[in-house]
């Protein structure tokens, strides 16, 4: 599933490419990826230009505009599982591609082989009503809030960074990662933790984040990025998915167990 390095790789990209274009087609193969009717979203979208993609943790919202800034629309994007929004010269769409963009001519396709991302119009860019129930991002959350929102909680720390309603962005691969840089183990109560390791935390997870972007997110399924690559964060990856391997660090082998219904990687020795 797509998490914020992959959304974030995304989003930029579509603002690198599309910024200023104007919309001059939408179709939809398959509109039950949208959350309105096929008429009304090109109604509000339609000879409007994209004038910038905002993100928030694993969305993007892409907000368009007449010339001059007038009836600004905004576009919300959830990929959840396998979606892919991309260009490819000389792409002829195959089954999966449910909606197809047309900008001045540029093609740009929204694929999506499980049909679980959707595509929604929002009133507001930057707080959509439809995200209420989702925390800051990762990359925004400021300490006194990070405390405030985990350092109470009773869960173990790691389905506590899986809830999205805590803080927005982080997924199974990038938990695994910044608990084994941060030295806790993913099974280890929120509220056991002090002060310095709840920072210690948030920073390993910001920095992991940054590093996967950097790297255009992680692939290991579906994922590519806006011209159909695949992410190579995968190669820096130190515990996730290589349980029964040796640790980078000091060589034990890893251990896995099960947080939250999802699998974790840990070491024994390195996460206490």
């Amino acid at each position: 599933m797509p998490e914020l390095p992959e959304v974030e790789s995304v989003a930029r990209a579509l603002r690198q490419n599309l910024a200023g274009r104007r919309l001059t087609g939408l179709e939809a193969p398959f509109a039950g990826v949208l959350d309105q009717p096929l008429r009304t979203t090109r109604r509000a979208l339609l000879d409007k230009r994209l004038v910038d993609v905002h993100r928030r943790g694993k969305y993007m919202i892409a907000s368009f505009a007449r010339d001059g800034g007038d009836d600004p629309a905004h576009l919300m994007i959830h990929l959840r599982m396998t979606g892919q929004i991309f260009i490819l010269d000389g792409y002829r769409p195959d089954k999966h591609v449910h909606v197809s963009f047309d900008f001045e001519g540029l093609p740009v396709h929204y694929r999506d082989v499980r049909k679980f991302g959707r595509l929604t119009l929002v009133e507001d860019p930057l707080a959509p009503a439809a995200l209420a129930h989702v925390g800051p991002d990762m990359l925004a959350v400021r300490w006194p809030e990070w405390r405030r929102r985990v350092g109470s909680r009773t869960a173990p720390i790691k389905a506590v960074l899986l809830d999205q309603g805590v803080a927005s962005g982080l997924g199974n691969i990038y938990v695994d990662e910044c608990l084994f840089l941060a030295g806790v183990r993913p099974t280890t109560p929120a509220a056991a933790l002090d002060d310095a390791t709840l920072r210690e935390i948030l920073r390993r997870a910001r920095q992991v984040l940054r590093l996967a972007i950097d790297h255009g997110g992680t692939t290991f399924l579906n994922f590519t990025d806006f011209y159909g690559k695949p992410g190579n964060f995968r190669r820096q990856l130190r515990v996730y998915g290589r349980a029964g391997e040796p640790c980078r660090a000091c060589g034990g082998a890893l251990a896995k167990t099960t947080v939250a219904g999802r699998t974790s990687v840990y070491c024994p020795d390195c996460q206490v």
